[in-house]
């Protein structure tokens, strides 16, 4: 049975091309159980291989044109063998080899003539480690999505037997079966229908008129609207190869200093990531004198309903402000802005802002007429909250997860973070021709943080307020 795509789905697929790979993906480290004997990695992928695929994983395009509106279709021909790959390191198997090796693997397009996805357990990582990086086409799963793809298939115990990722046991997020209704039923569902769309319209038209009041500076707002970030190093075209680099954070730190500072864990993980991104232009003598506008995208996630379920709001990074701690404050008043305009809205009309954001974003890179507009955003910045408990797969327990996601041309830099017990893990992916030296930037992040408390602990000190 044929399952259609969303709007959002459909958009995610459209943005595709050959220097534009719209993979989404994880990467985690696993600490191989002590004693164990023989080929762990070798065993491991034996029980992998051996369980099925359900939805979405055994699911492929019916068409890979978007103008022939595909459908999830069943593959008749599904290989297990394709999807699942086993790779290994070089001795000594060092951190770096590891990005090195997945940076490679998530500049490659995914075929579209099978399901969207791909598994890599990768062996030789020292001090007794493994990895797996899975990617999946951003068409079939957001970040949370791929959260709770995560959390099922990992498990609270050393002891449990192992779940592929691929076997669909996710039982909180089936689709309820489907009743044939009663003629009463279908004409109320007619009548919510009608009124809901009647709701969606007025919300989608107060959005658009107010970013557009914002765009043509009519209406001020700490939130920034859409098209009106300045040019930076960061929006230039883009080549398909990636280059990966990664950071972490103490959570407990960093949810500390926040309370300290007034400020949210996602206001501090935009604020690190804003200290680092000046200080990178800086050394570059490329700093605009206005400040970098990042897209952040908001979970909008329903139970029983698959897909892309995300909207967006737009955040001013402050980059052109010198003191930590009032780069802060201004993060925070403008993703306190964004948010309630997000709040006065059905979740329909937001995720429909975000389909027709997202197709213009595809069009202009469609077209490769990116460099003759202003950028939508400067950069993405995703958070998304993670397992808060140790977790295992497979006996092996989960150290570190690290996710990846989507550059598109004109925006050769995204950042996507994710939590894990009590660490927060930055994942900066950059257009390897435009940004090689990445990993430099992922290493400010903890020179941003330290910054910020810093300045605290001198106010502290001076008796200055916040």
């Amino acid at each position: 049975m044929a399952t259609k795509l969303n709007a959002l789905d459909l958009a995610f697929l459209s943005l595709e091309k050959q220097t534009t790979p719209v993979n989404v993906a994880s990467l985690v480290v696993l600490e191989v159980p002590d004693g164990y004997t023989g080929n762990y990695c070798r065993d491991l992928l034996d029980k992998l291989e051996r369980q099925p695929a359900g939805p979405p994983f055994n699911l492929k395009l019916s068409s890979d044109s978007v103008a022939s509106l595909p459908s999830w279709v069943e593959d008749e021909n599904f290989d297990i063998h394709y999807h699942v790959r086993h790779s290994a390191l070089p001795k000594p198997g060092r951190m770096k080899d590891l990005l090195e090796l997945v940076s490679r693997l998530h500049s490659r397009l995914l075929d579209k003539g099978r399901p969207l996805w791909e598994f890599h357990l990768i062996e030789g990582l020292e001090n007794n480690q493994i990895a797996i990086y899975m990617k999946m086409h951003h068409a079939s799963i957001d970040g949370m999505g791929g959260v709770e793809l995560m959390e099922n298939c990992l498990s609270l115990s050393a002891d449990d037997e192992v779940v592929a990722p691929w076997t669909g046991k996710r039982e909180r997020n089936k689709l309820p079966a489907v009743q044939s209704p009663s003629l009463k039923d279908s004409a109320g569902k007619l009548v919510k229908q009608v009124s809901k769309s009647s709701q969606l319209v007025q919300d989608l038209s107060k959005m658009f008129v107010e970013q557009g009041l914002k765009a043509v500076g009519f209406k001020n707002a700490s939130a920034p609207a859409p098209f009106t970030a300045p040019k930076s190093l960061f929006n230039v075209p883009i080549t398909g190869a990636r280059r990966f680099a990664i950071n972490t954070l103490s959570l407990a730190e960093v949810k500390e200093v926040g309370k300290q500072a007034g400020a949210t864990v996602n206001d501090m993980v935009l604020a690190a990531c804003s200290g680092a991104l000046r200080r990178y232009m800086m050394e570059k003598q490329n700093i605009p004198k206005k400040s970098l506008i990042a897209t952040v995208p908001v979970s909008v996630r329903q139970l029983n309903r698959a897909g892309n379920q995300i909207t967006y709001v737009m955040a001013n990074l402050a980059t052109d402000e010198g003191d930590a701690l009032k780069r802060l404050a201004k993060i925070g008043e403008s993703t306190q802005s964004a948010k309630q305009e997000v709040q006065e809205v059905s979740i329909e009309a937001a995720t429909s802002f975000a389909v027709v954001a997202q197709g213009l974003v595809a069009a202009a890179n469609q077209l490769n007429i990116t460099s003759m507009m202003p950028p939508s955003a400067n950069v993405t910045i995703s958070n998304v909250p993670g397992p808060r408990q140790p977790l295992y797969f497979g006996g092996a327990k989960m150290l570190a997860t690290y996710p990846l996601s989507v550059l598109i041309d004109g925006q050769s830099l995204n950042i996507t973070v994710v939590s894990y017990c009590d660490t927060i893990g930055f994942g900066f992916l950059a257009c390897r021709d435009t940004i090689p030296d990445v990993d430099k930037l992922a290493g400010y992040v903890g020179d941003a943080f330290e910054d910020i408390k810093n300045r605290l602990a001198l106010n502290e000190l001076l008796g200055k307020p916040l």
